[in-house]
């Protein structure tokens, strides 16, 4: 699936504060669409919105973390399912939700349910146990600061005299012409200089780990 770019056309000419010529123009989308492509590696995110999805996922002592779908907009349902045959699945409504990535389940004790499965009260399988999760989460416009990187990265290709991906200076005659840039050449290049491993620095998701009870 080809994913929107992170910026348009229209952007890269407010910041420019001209209309594009017709070489800028020519080339201006498929900046858009490499340099979103970049970003999008590097932070591990897509930043699209998403009103209604679902998530397969296991608890860690009591708690589920969320990281992949922040921010979270809201957790409508979450469903302990069982893996047993003849013990049918069952919503969580005893949990709690920090408002930024981090479900508790607490002790099905607390529940208030009297005719809980007894599966339930088993730690095993509350404190470690698999759980679908149906909620809204994601990015309704490009946050500022990623809209920020990529048309100053962008706008720093366009200002180039030479279409070259890796030429960082170039002479002709009397005239002479450098990028000054400290990260190579080229388009990633320009969105390393532009803040890409710095400013983006919060949004880039981490791999993590989880425990395992024996």
């Amino acid at each position: 699936m080809t994913l929107p770019s992170l910026a348009t056309p229209d952007d890269i000419a407010a910041r420019l504060g001209r209309n594009l010529n017709q070489v800028e123009g020519a080339r201006v989308q498929g900046l858009l669409d490499d340099g979103s492509g970049i970003l999008r590696r590097y932070c591990r995110r897509d930043f699209l919105s998403y009103t209604s999805d679902t998530i397969t996922t296991t608890a860690d002592g009591g708690i589920i973390k969320l990281t992949s779908w922040k921010p979270i907009q809201s957790i409508d349902t979450i469903i302990a399912l069982s893996g047993t045959p003849g013990i049918q699945d069952i919503q969580v409504t005893w949990y709690h939700f920090d408002a930024v990535d981090k479900i508790t389940v607490f002790n099905p004790s607390l529940s208030g349910i009297i005719n809980l499965p007894e599966i339930w009260y088993e730690e095993t399988f509350w404190w470690g146990g698999s759980f679908k999760i149906t909620g809204a989460h994601g990015f309704s416009e490009t946050p500022a600061d990623v809209m920020a990187v990529l048309c100053n990265a962008v706008c720093s290709e366009l200002a180039t005299p030479t279409q070259s991906a890796t030429l960082m200076s170039e002479s002709v005659g009397a005239y002479s012409f450098s990028m000054r840039r400290t990260s190579g050449a080229g388009l990633n290049a320009a969105l390393i200089d532009a803040g890409m491993k710095t400013a983006l620095q919060d949004y880039r998701q981490s791999y993590g780990t989880m425990k395992v009870r024996l």
